[in-house]
């Protein structure tokens, strides 16, 4: 090779990992965004775990009077069918995570060398 197509070749390739490092920048700060909120999810998630429904029966039917404790127990029923079905939903979003960033991992590009 000639010293010019040298220089050319050296131009070409710093253009190229210029630009493949602009592109996995981008990427990694998608996942890094992701991460985050993954983090997040998880805190939010323990916080979901923490609740404890059961302590909401206060004592049982001796103390309502009437419906009353059976409708409370209709709507605890309710909110514990609300968490269970967040809580899938947030390990849905987890799991979505997980794959997107797995996916974008796997579109960065290679640098060239000389």
């Amino acid at each position: 090779m000639s010293p010019e197509e040298i220089a050319e070749r050296l131009v070409k390739v710093a253009k190229h990992n210029e630009a493949v490092h602009r592109h996995n920048a981008t990427i990694d700060r998608k996942i890094e965004r992701l991460k985050q909120a993954m983090v997040e999810l998880t805190s939010l998630q323990a916080e979901l775990d923490s609740l404890r429904t059961n302590k909401l029966e206060h004592g049982g039917e001796n103390v309502w009077k009437g419906n009353v404790y059976r409708e409370h127990k209709r709507k605890v029923g309710y909110v514990e069918d609300d968490v269970k079905g967040l809580s899938s939903l947030m390990e849905d979003a987890f799991e979505d995570y997980s794959n997107t960033i797995r996916r974008l991992r796997a579109e960065k590009q290679s640098y060239w060398i000389i």
